[in-house]
C-alpha cells in the first residue's frame, strides 16, 4: 500500500504546521519546567529561617521571608475592600513601615472581616516593631470591581502612583506580606499558584495537534494496491 504522491503545497503546509505546533509545544514545556523550578525554590525558601532584609529588591527576593524593623505610620494605612476569605467579605489592611533610612515599606498586615455599617479600623502598635514578612512583586494587581473614585482610607484597588502621592515619602518598590503578629487580623496567605500544570497541558495540546496533522497527512495520501 504505497503513499500517493502529495501535492507540493499540501506537503509544505503540513510541514510548516507540524514545525509550528512542535515549537509552541516546546515553548510551553519550557515555561512549565521554569515554573516548576520556581515552585520548588519557593518550597525550599519556606523551610529557611527569615534573614535580615538589607534593602535588596528584584526577582531574587520575591517570595522570600525577611526580618524588617521600623515604625508604623498610621497616616498611610489603607483598606482594600472586597477581599474574600473562606467565603466572607472583608478588607486587606495595608500600612507603611518607616525604615531606618526614612523610606516607607508598604506591608499587607492581614485580612479583616467586614462589619455592615461600620468603617474598618485597626490600630497600629506604637514605637519600633520587628516583623517577619514575605516580599512580593509590586506589579501584582488586585481586582477592581468598578471604576470608582475612592474616598478616605477605603480603596477598591492598590494604585501605586496614587499611594506614592499620598505617602509624601519615598516608598520601597515592593509589597510585603506580614507573617507574624498578635492582633486580630488573619494572615492565611495562599501559596501562589504559578500555573505549571496549565502550561504542561498546553504543551500536550500542541504536541497532539502535531501528531494529528502527521496522521491525517498519511491517511489522506495512502492508497491500497490494486488487487
Amino acid at each position: 500500500m504505497p503513499l500517493r504522491r502529495p501535492r507540493l503545497l499540501i506537503l509544505l503546509v503540513t510541514v510548516l504546521f507540524v514545525a509550528l505546533t512542535l515549537r509552541l509545544g516546546l515553548w510551553q514545556l519550557g515555561k512549565a519546567q521554569h515554573k516548576r523550578a520556581q515552585a520548588e525554590r519557593m518550597a525550599s525558601l519556606d523551610k529557611q529561617a527569615p534573614l535580615p532584609w538589607q534593602g535588596e529588591l528584584g526577582p531574587t527576593v520575591w517570595l522570600q521571608s525577611f526580618k524588617v524593623s521600623g515604625q508604623w505610620r498610621p497616616q498611610g494605612q489603607i483598606y482594600l475592600d472586597n477581599r474574600i476569605e473562606q467565603g466572607r467579605a472583608g478588607f486587606h489592611v495595608l500600612a507603611p513601615l518607616e525604615l531606618a533610612d526614612g523610606r516607607w515599606l508598604l506591608v499587607n498586615r492581614g485580612w479583616l472581616p467586614k462589619t455592615v455599617g461600620q468603617q474598618p479600623e485597626v490600630p497600629l502598635p506604637l514605637g519600633r516593631v520587628e516583623l517577619t514578612v514575605r516580599m512580593n512583586n509590586p506589579t501584582q494587581r488586585y481586582l477592581e470591581l468598578a471604576k470608582t473614585t475612592d474616598a478616605g482610607p477605603v480603596w477598591q484597588n492598590l494604585d501605586w502612583p496614587r499611594y506614592r502621592k499620598l505617602a509624601g515619602a519615598p516608598v520601597v518598590d515592593v509589597l510585603a506580606f506580614q507573617l507574624d503578629g498578635s492582633d486580630k487580623l488573619s494572615r492565611n496567605w495562599p501559596v501562589p499558584d504559578l500555573g505549571a500544570d496549565k502550561n504542561f497541558g498546553y504543551a500536550g495540546q500542541w504536541f497532539l495537534f502535531a501528531a494529528l496533522a502527521v496522521v491525517l497527512f498519511v491517511i489522506l495520501h495512502w492508497k491500497r494496491r490494486d488487487t
